[in-house]
């Protein structure tokens, strides 16, 4: 066994017997401090780096006590566009909200496409079928639209005189309506608490089930995007580091431990980014563009900025982010040209977790950095003693886990600049199997 994978297994280890006793004893200890909620959470990334059993109750627990108690950081950035109306798809959706809220906070016009009808409303008005705006005075810049994206019949003509879209829509299993994301429970001014546990009046509310929205939904709006000469298509799409149709086609069954994890919706990504690229390949109009963007594990949690963010390219790392950091990513990837043609995957930098731990370790010590470097960023001797107080104090400088594709800055449009365009797809016909002729 070589040097730098004994020094991985000592380090994993040492953080998880140091994680245990931290979250066992020191947690239970500081709940009601906001300066130990930031080293909670920070710990938390810490674990994340080198582990995949983070539980979603956890990070959904750690980013929700940040949005509460840290404060608003503001990153937002002046851009000047030629984009002024944008149709928003999926708006009544956790991260399709947060992007048509960033769109009316920039005095953007939007057409908010939702399945079923949505009302309007302040956060203090939140409910079931609502669309929350911080300002409600800016409610004459947003307008709703019923439409389906399963039935091309309803999208004719909502994307006239469009200037782009951003595609946040998502396949759904059945389940019940409830209020949108952000409503705290605990606010009896929000609504009737009684009433929304009160499943009796809502039997018959659900909203229906919706499957292959990210593929066949998604190219029935590019069609219309592209006949409606709109002028760019923004997609929200996934990393899916664990279910990789590749893999597939190139060993003919799965190769990486799923667990739980369902692939349905994440192999109907990628069939529908495929596509995309594809249609706009065929087109002659260059002034009209796309732009993928596959984000790592969603959360509730506040905006943390472009400073804190990784930008990839090749599904080397998966990561952590919160919706509206995200939404502040599809806004300026919608608002530039700087993004046309290109996929890029978005998370922040201290939740960088490599898909494969040995490669990304070989790959990082075959670019010249120590064993530390790897694992912490840069900053770290190869004989300086790692204890957690310096991890916790310090902010990651560079990216951990490096496959040389990373993007890192301040500003979302240079760093978009800064990605590759995505190449022109070559078909091959010998990947074609038996079993996939009918």
């Amino acid at each position: 066994m070589n040097k730098f994978i004994k020094s991985f297994i000592c380090i994993y280890l040492y953080l998880n017997s140091v994680d245990s006793y931290l979250v066992n004893t020191k947690i239970l200890n500081l709940k009601k401090s906001n300066k130990r909620v930031v080293e909670i959470n920070k710990l938390q990334n810490i674990k994340a780096r080198f582990s995949n059993n983070i539980s979603r109750r956890d990070s959904i627990f750690l980013t929700t006590a940040s949005y509460l108690l840290l404060p608003k950081i503001s990153n937002s950035q002046e851009i000047k566009s030629d984009i002024k109306k944008v149709a928003v798809f999926g708006a009544s959706g956790y991260t399709g909200g947060d992007t048509v809220r960033n769109l009316i906070e920039k005095d953007i016009e939007v057409l908010a496409i939702t399945r079923r009808p949505v009302k309007i409303v302040n956060r203090e008005n939140a409910g079931r079928d609502t669309l929350v705006i911080e300002n409600i005075e800016k409610k004459n810049n947003l307008k709703s639209i019923i439409a389906d994206v399963l039935k091309p019949e309803t999208l004719t003509n909502i994307l006239k005189d469009v200037d782009a879209v951003i595609y946040c829509a998502a396949s759904k299993p059945k389940v019940s309506a409830r209020p949108i994301p952000g409503v705290d429970l605990k606010n009896i001014n929000y609504f009737n608490k009684k009433n929304y546990y009160n499943m009796n009046d809502i039997e018959n509310k659900y909203v229906e089930e919706s499957n292959h929205v990210e593929d066949i939904g998604l190219v029935n709006v590019a069609n219309e995007v592209i006949k409606n000469k709109v002028k760019k298509l923004v997609i929200v799409s996934s990393i899916c580091a664990k279910c990789q149709l590749k893999n597939k086609v190139e060993y003919g069954g799965e190769v990486t431990d799923k667990g739980e994890t369902d692939c349905k919706a994440c192999y109907d990504k990628q069939e529908g980014e495929e596509r995309i690229k594809l249609m706009y390949e065929k087109i002659d109009n260059k002034d009209l563009s796309y732009t993928i963007v596959r984000p790592g594990l969603l959360t509730p949690g506040e905006k943390r900025g472009a400073e804190e963010i990784e930008f990839n390219q090749g599904i080397s790392k998966s990561g952590m982010i919160s919706r509206i950091d995200l939404a502040d990513i599809l806004v300026s990837s919608c608002l530039t040209k700087n993004s046309n043609e290109k996929t890029f995957e978005v998370y922040y930098k201290d939740t960088a977790q490599p898909v494969d731990m040995f490669k990304s370790l070989k790959n990082c010590k075959e670019m010249g950095k120590s064993v530390k470097e790897c694992f912490f960023g840069e900053g770290y001797e190869e004989n300086e003693t790692i204890s957690i107080d310096k991890l916790m104090k310090n902010k990651i400088k560079g990216s951990i886990f490096p496959s040389g594709n990373e993007i890192l800055g301040n500003n979302y449009i240079e760093m978009l600049g800064k990605l590759k365009k995505d190449e022109k797809i070559e078909y091959d016909i010998n990947i074609l199997k038996s079993n996939d002729i009918i």
